[in-house]
């Protein structure tokens, strides 16, 4: 499976006594391939820091998903941009949401499995044809 994780799997598979660890990390244990977006990173060190995470176990798991043999970098190109602001405003959304709009952007502009513990994104993702797990 190509996969794009969201930003709650990532930390969720991190924080271990969370609700959907188990689950978090058997996404990203399974998937074939991985794609990273820098969204996705900057999403991660804003929440671990707020969840009063060490700036060093933050580095280590940065580390540790980026240096995966499976992980693929993925950029934002001026379409999944252009898209996503277009899907913001279709879906009257709040401009704060405009970071799940790039990640469904750049799912559905690549082809890739949206994982997302998000209900919302989820649900708008499945109606605009995007592969999208648990």
């Amino acid at each position: 499976m190509r996969l794009l994780p969201d930003t709650n799997v990532l930390v969720y598979d991190t924080i271990e006594d969370s609700r959907h660890h188990k689950e978090a990390a058997k996404i990203i244990d399974s998937a074939g391939e991985i794609f990273m977006p820098l969204i996705v990173i900057h999403e991660y060190i804003w929440v671990m820091l707020k969840l009063s995470i060490s700036p060093a176990i933050i580095s280590a798991k940065i580390h540790e998903y980026l240096e995966d043999v499976r992980v693929r970098p993925i950029h934002e190109s001026i379409k999944v941009m252009d898209d996503a602001l277009r899907m913001l405003e279709e879906e009257k959304a709040p401009t704060k949401d405009i970071n799940d709009y790039v990640i469904l952007s750049l799912a559905l502009n690549n082809d890739l499995t949206l994982a997302t513990f998000d209900k919302e994104l989820k649900t708008i993702a499945l109606r605009k044809g995007a592969a999208v797990i648990p």
